[in-house]
């Protein structure tokens, strides 16, 4: 099954077994079979036990609390994968996944798995990684679900659109990050990222196409930042990141990371259709000693500006 056309490649570049050697992946998943599914069947139901973790080859899945959700929480696309929570954790399946589109999904047994993270670092490492995002997106959307209950919209800390932290939040909290940084003389890195003729996108594909946009740049910004890195919501459609810890050199070599992720991800609506990926222009600059909170957004901005004057989809850095 993995040697039919198309699947190491797409193994190959998914975020589970990216980096790892082809001819461990085929040693580890060559009993792994292929499981095809229609547009709206259900693959997995809250409380059921599960011993596989789902390979997308194709298509794109839902995963909603309800299954009749009309909006679900996640969508997971091409190379990414379902059911490694129940999997690792040995509980039962928490949330519905459903087939937003006719699917081809590689069934992967977890002896399979577990073989292949006893094998691999990279595997384990990549693991740790998913599972950090899936953690991070859940609270995100459990913190917005819960001011949402109590009637606290107004003052909620959460970004309703993006799952992201609002601007308030997340100025409050750079701003402590940074003074922090500064006391302890820890070299910090901030992030500013726009999207590329955002306006042009939201008159051809309307304002769904545009909200989709922002929710799904903002799931992969989050899916490339690391534990101890923080994110929010700046204002319109741009965000900000601070990077603890992290040298410009490094910081930039993250950026182009996900400048390259969000460039090869389609915007996916709720219904299932795809529309064109769209790129970002990203600004970068690292934390100076006197700096203050608008000293360091101003030199972002302005390094922002240089990659949108370069055309876009590109990041420049300002020292």
């Amino acid at each position: 099954m993995i040697h039919s056309p198309g699947v190491l490649e797409v193994l190959e570049s998914a975020p589970l077994f990216r980096g790892i050697p082809s001819d461990l992946l085929i040693e580890n998943l060559s009993k792994s079979r292929l499981r095809t599914l229609d547009a709206g069947e259900v693959l997995l139901v809250p409380g059921q036990n599960n011993d596989l973790i789902y390979i997308i080859l194709s298509g794109r899945l839902n995963i909603q609390s309800k299954i009749s959700s009309i909006e679900p929480f996640a969508i997971l696309g091409e190379g990414e994968c379902v059911g490694e929570m129940s999997v690792l954790g040995g509980a039962p399946v928490s949330a519905y996944a459903i087939a937003a589109t006719d699917c081809r999904l590689l069934a992967v047994g977890h002896t399979a798995l577990w073989e292949l993270i006893n094998n691999s670092h990279k595997a384990a490492y990549n693991m740790l990684n998913i599972l950090t995002e899936r953690i991070r997106h859940t609270n995100q959307v459990m913190a917005e679900s819960l001011e949402h209950e109590q009637g606290f919209s107004g003052d909620s800390k959460v970004d309703a659109l993006t799952g992201l932290y609002n601007q308030r939040w997340t100025h409050e909290r750079f701003e402590r990050l940074l003074l922090r940084g500064i006391k302890e003389k820890k070299t910090n890195c901030i992030l500013m990222l726009e999207f590329d003729r955002f306006k042009e996108f939201c008159e051809k594909y309307g304002q769904l196409g545009g909200d989709q946009a922002l929710r799904d740049i903002a799931h992969t910004l989050l899916s490339c930042l690391r534990p101890d890195d923080h994110a929010g919501r700046h204002y319109g459609e741009r965000f900000v990141a601070i990077l603890p810890n992290t040298a410009l050199a490094e910081a930039c070599i993250a950026a182009e990371r996900l400048r390259a992720e969000v460039k090869e991800s389609l915007v996916v609506l709720p219904s299932g259709d795809a529309l064109p990926p769209i790129s970002i222009s990203l600004g970068l600059t690292q934390v100076r000693p006197d700096d203050t909170l608008v000293r360091l957004f101003a030199r972002a901005d302005k390094a922002l500006m240089m990659a949108k004057e370069n055309g876009g989809n590109c990041v420049k850095l300002v020292e």
